[in-house]
């Protein structure tokens, strides 16, 4: 229905002018109003008079009554001209341009190298896509669309409990779907991870940004991350806010701070002040002016609603060969992790999340803080799966600038967030994960029910009996399969985290490192491997016990004389009391975990759901050299370098790899070592002992030639030679790898006479 806009506009200005008393008054006037308003608009529709949307549109513009008389075709052509005088009153439409912008990447990989220097993330996104179009005079509707087709953010720290930290979450398999299930799986698939849709109206003569629509499309995500992540990524970020201030308050050679200076040009780049930036808005926004206090008009203003799957972790401490190649700050961040000691954004922590490096519990008091602190951490921060459901929200017809929309927003997530913590403190390990047993329990009901139903949908399609008797098998398959996972996988979480508990109770800090990494290989297997590895783990936290009675106290003693012996023979005794039960909880963990297994992969029915696994985009980057230099990634260079770990040459820094074929040469700054296709170590050579070598052609039994790297020594190898010969397929690869050798050679020795 349209209203008359003059005579609604007399009856509110009466209203207003009008006194209290008289409010009965005033109340009639509206009611006549609206009664003769509502007539005349009776009257128009009997006789087809009514106007159509684009006359009501510029007579309530211009003030005109809508309900006096219709416009003619002249009379509305001038209108129209008017308006376009108005909105426009400088253009010309004879120069008014069409602008059309559109661009697509298959793909970016974003690397994350900290000032060690060493890979901590990569970020993946694919199908990057961003479309825009509009006009010159802004008389038209204008468009912005942007929209990421993937996104995946891997986890590259050492002895990462979740290697891929954020991803899109797709549950099922594609096994798991049949027909129209598939189809909308796939499409599911194609839809993208974030998308974001601006349509803006034509230019307002008030200077308000009038939006037609706003459309934020978020996709479901799984968030898996361990606490030395977080902290290792927010200083990689404080490095370079830090680094940005320094360059824009640092004099260079040209008199002002700049990020890249050009010998030739004599140009600088300036680095951008990120504090100033921020401080500027805020200040503008308080004072009412700048971009934080610009009016905005959204027709429609939709945030689509989305889960997060919340797994987090504590961390793992880092081995003494990690420790080499991560470097002490990082290995301080991971141990402090791991003992609890964090710390919140205060005036000495910056980020939102910080730890106390190098604390140490010299009293009895501080040690049982420190115990207590450790398992409450422990149990606080680790959840397994917690699904967190935040609603969309939706506006219409709304006017706000952007801090009052940023505000409304983020009290409505806030609010979402708040009504996701039941579900978050359900799913703590700690608790063995309720939620996630009432949920593996729910999707095994409800495949008890409708696998049967599809079933026999199947069967009357078809004609054929045999697929209802399927889909009941199948149905009461994945029911019992998803109540034993359930429970077995809940069970298997109540003694890890009894086993970890315990095991900080030792009070020996190596014993519970060793357990947190052994604690990787645990994933997959069957209830046979389980029951094998449950049996091994018990006897060997017997042993632990009985032979911490003598070496807790040797050790003590080489330390710390008669106070290390006395506190040796302490830890000894509690270990005796606390390893074996640590033992026997851990074998109850890999039977249930081996149970768990077993029904998720076996059975040929329906798997779990949320069992499929991911990986990461690639291997983690080489760094080349004793400096650890950074070049183009190559994959095979990260694949030998992950490989080179698990030698003889771990903790050594990588220089390069050859592919022979059916063998493969790994070259670190001190030493090669040649591996066959089992990764067994064929020979290794040390660089100090080589006297010299070459690429020539050798002999075979079978009577021909190929060519080899001949390598001279200066001494005699355990089976009494002198040479050793590594034999290559071509020339070229001979060559390179003599030249590979020459160079590393050459950079040991000139390490070694720098640090003489």
């Amino acid at each position: 229905m349209v209203v008359d806009s003059t005579i609604m506009a007399q009856s509110s200005t009466s209203l207003r002018s009008s006194p209290k008393k008289k409010v009965n008054q005033n109340d009639d006037l509206i009611k006549n109003a609206a009664m003769n308003a509502a007539m005349k608009t009776v009257s128009l529709v009997s006789n087809r008079a009514l106007p159509n949307e684009q006359e009501a549109q510029y007579q309530a513009f211009f003030a005109y009554g809508v309900f006096d008389q219709k416009l003619e075709a002249k009379a509305l052509s001038s209108v129209m001209e008017k308006y376009q005088r108005r909105v426009k009153p400088n253009e010309d439409k004879k120069d008014d341009l069409v602008y059309s912008f559109r661009a697509f990447f298959q793909g970016f990989t974003l690397s994350f190298v900290d000032a060690e220097p060493s890979e901590i993330a990569v970020v993946s996104l694919k199908n990057v896509d961003i479309s825009a179009k509009w006009n010159k005079i802004r008389s038209q509707t204008a468009t912005i669309r942007a929209s990421i087709g993937f996104l995946q953010v891997d986890n590259h720290c050492p002895s990462a409990p979740f290697p891929v930290a954020v991803r899109p979450n797709e549950k099922m398999d594609e096994n798991e779907y049949d027909g129209d299930e598939l189809k909308k799986s796939n499409e599911n698939s194609q839809v993208p991870f974030l998308l974001v849709a601006l349509t803006f109206a034509p230019e307002h003569s008030s200077g308000i940004t009038c939006f037609e629509q706003v459309k934020i499309s978020p996709k479901d995500v799984s968030i898996a991350v361990d606490l030395a992540f977080i902290v290792r990524v927010q200083r990689y970020l404080l490095g370079i806010q830090e680094h940005f201030d320094s360059c824009s308050t640092s004099e260079t050679s040209y008199g002002y701070g700049g990020l890249v200076a050009y010998s030739e040009s004599r140009q600088v780049w300036p680095a951008p002040n990120l504090v100033k930036i921020f401080e500027d808005v805020e200040y503008s926004a308080a004072i009412g002016v700048g971009v934080g206090c610009q009016k905005n008009y959204f027709e429609s203003l939709i945030f689509l609603p989305c889960k997060v799957n919340l797994s987090v972790a504590p961390a793992r401490a880092l081995t003494s060969v990690q420790s080499l190649l991560e470097g002490t700050d990082a290995a301080a961040i991971h141990a402090a992790v791991r003992k609890g000691d964090l710390l919140v954004k205060g005036a000495s922590n910056p980020g939102l999340l910080g730890v106390k490096i190098g604390s140490k519990n010299r009293t009895a008091l501080s040690v049982i803080r420190g115990v207590f602190k450790s398992i409450v951490v422990d149990a606080l921060l680790r959840c397994e799966s917690a699904v967190l459901v935040f609603p969309g929200i939706a506006f219409n017809n709304h006017n706000s600038n952007t801090q009052q929309l940023t505000t409304h927003l983020a009290a409505h997530y806030l609010a979402a967030f708040r009504g996701n913590l039941p579900a978050l403190f359900g799913s703590l390990s700690a608790f063995g994960n309720p939620v996630g047993l009432i949920r593996g329990l729910g999707d095994g009901v409800s495949d008890f029910v409708s696998e049967p139903i599809k079933g026999l949908k199947k069967s009357v399609a078809e004609l054929d009996p045999i697929f209802a008797l399927d889909g009941v098998a199948r149905g009461t398959g994945s029911l019992a399969r998803h109540t034993v996972g359930s429970i077995a996988g809940s069970a298997s979480l109540l003694t890890e985290t009894l086993s970890k508990n315990m095991a900080v109770l030792t009070l020996d800090r190596k014993y519970a490192q060793r357990r947190d990494r052994k604690s990787l290989d645990r994933e997959g297997g069957n209830f046979v491997e389980g029951v094998g590895s449950g049996g091994v783990k018990f006897f060997k936290g017997v042993m632990d016990g009985v032979t911490g009675v003598y070496r807790a106290p040797m050790r003590g003693a080489e330390k710390r004389g008669v106070e290390g012996f006395a506190k040796g023979v302490g830890k000894g005794l509690l270990g005796l009391l606390v390893k074996p039960v640590i033992g026997l909880t851990d074998a109850a963990t890999d039977v249930m975990i081996g149970v768990k297994g077993s029904v998720e992969c076996g059975g040929g029915g329906l798997k779990l759901r949320g069992t499929r696994r991911v990986q990461q985009i690639r291997p983690r980057r080489a760094l080349y050299g004793r400096e650890r230099a950074l070049r183009s990634y190559n994959i095979a260079d990260a694949s030998a370098s992950l490989l080179m770990m698990k030698t003889r040459l771990a903790g050594e820094r990588f220089w390069s790899q050859h592919d022979l074929g059916n063998r493969v040469v790994l070259l670190s700054v001190r030493r090669l070592v040649v591996l066959d296709w089992s990764c067994n170590e064929i020979q290794t050579v040390k660089f100090k002992y080589v006297k010299s070598f070459e690429a020539r052609k050798i002999p075979i039994p079978d009577g021909g030639s190929q060519w080899a790297a001949v390598i001279y020594l200066r001494v005699s190898r355990r089976d009494g030679g002198q040479v050793a010969v590594i034999s290559c397929q071509y020339k070229e690869i001979a060559v390179e790898l003599c030249t590979q050798l020459k160079r590393g050679i050459a950079a040991s020795a000139a390490y070694s006479q720098s640090h003489s």
